[in-house]
């Protein structure tokens, strides 16, 4: 190979990893969206994951992204600990873990890239009932 194509080559593959068109799997971070669904289910409020009724202990890792869909009633989050990041400006937390959204409305929290591992137990207030969401009472949340 000549000197000529070999500066050519190089030279391609530095623009391409410049421009972000190659990116090595080392570097990348994989995350995962879990849903879960506060609603009322056999006239009780649970929260659970959209895709499973019987999960109620949610397992993630660090840097998943958790979506809270909000049906039937206007509802009150706390968490007991910073280990969140909104996703959205919308979805910051109050009051430092607090959270209000009202019914038909989603809460997304992307969990910190250095959440330490454990189980989170949070609350879910639920106005329409004036009662507390079970959810495994009190819904659970595990970083891996």
């Amino acid at each position: 190979m000549s000197t000529k194509l070999k500066l050519f080559s190089i030279s391609i593959i530095v623009v391409l990893l410049l421009c972000g068109f190659y990116t090595s799997s080392v570097h990348t971070t994989s995350s995962n969206t879990v849903t879960l669904l506060v609603t009322k289910v056999d006239g009780v409020w649970r929260v659970f994951d959209a895709t499973d009724t019987t999960n109620t202990h949610i397992k993630v890792k660090k840097n998943d992204t958790i979506i809270w869909e909000v049906n039937g009633t206007d509802a009150y989050f706390q968490f007991p600990d910073n280990i969140f990041n909104p996703v959205d400006k919308s979805d910051s937390l109050a009051g430092g873990y607090t959270k209000f959204v009202k019914a038909g409305h989603k809460l997304k929290l992307k969990i910190k890239g250095d959440a330490p591992s454990g189980t989170y137990a949070y609350a879910v207030f639920c106005t329409a009932g004036g009662v507390f969401a079970k959810g495994g009472s009190p819904p659970i949340i595990i970083v891996e």
